[in-house]
């Protein structure tokens, strides 16, 4: 199954397998997807998407293939993964922004 990934602002964000090119932009389309971006951080500390720039969807470059293979393998052996289609890999590094109830006021 081939390799997809999300590009933002010029940058690789998202590795993702589907079956075609429509599914994956089905996927990037898809708005649990679109809200996971705008809720994870980037290592700037800012959501990985901003809500309004475009998300393009291309075929993986040489080195995406390798890392979401790697990482799917990996939890596939731990019993954390299942189906390809529905493993996605991060590029960047990401974060969840902290609960409003991690601060000590």
């Amino acid at each position: 199954m081939p390799i997809f990934a999300a590009e933002i602002n010029g940058r690789g964000i998202v590795a993702f397998s589907q079956p075609n090119a429509d599914d994956a932009l089905a996927l990037a389309d898809d708005e649990d997807f679109r809200s996971d971006l705008m809720f994870l951080e980037g290592e700037d500390g800012r959501p990985l998407w901003d809500g309004r720039a475009d998300i393009y969807v291309r075929e993986a470059d040489p080195e995406e293939p390798n890392d979401w293979t790697a990482s799917f393998t990996e939890a596939r052996q731990d019993g954390d993964a299942d189906d390809a289609e529905d493993w996605v890999i991060y590029l960047v590094p990401v974060t969840e922004p902290p609960e409003d109830d991690d601060y000590d006021a």
